[in-house]
């Protein structure tokens, strides 16, 4: 999955962005805890949803707009591989 350019999906699995998945270590620390089995590390490139809430929020990141261009956290069950890319 590291590597794949990726659609994010929230609670009712609508898209909120895309992005490209950078990490699944469990051991990688990502927004001051570790990616484990449930996350996995991804940077946002795009927003249709810039309002929709992270996951994992931190002091600076509290919504999909903040977090464009940097790395977050977002639990894998909710990322889906972007065939068409």
């Amino acid at each position: 999955m590291t590597g794949k350019k990726v659609k994010l999906l929230d609670l009712e699995n609508e898209q909120v962005a895309e992005g490209i998945v950078m990490s699944i270590d469990p051991k990688k620390i990502i927004m001051g805890r570790p990616i484990g089995h449930v996350y996995c590390e991804v940077s946002i490139n795009y927003t249709n949803k810039p309002d929709a809430l992270l996951f994992v929020k931190d002091d600076h990141r509290f919504r999909i707009k903040d977090a464009i261009g940097s790395h977050i956290l977002w639990i894998r069950d909710y990322v889906l591989v972007d065939e068409a890319k």
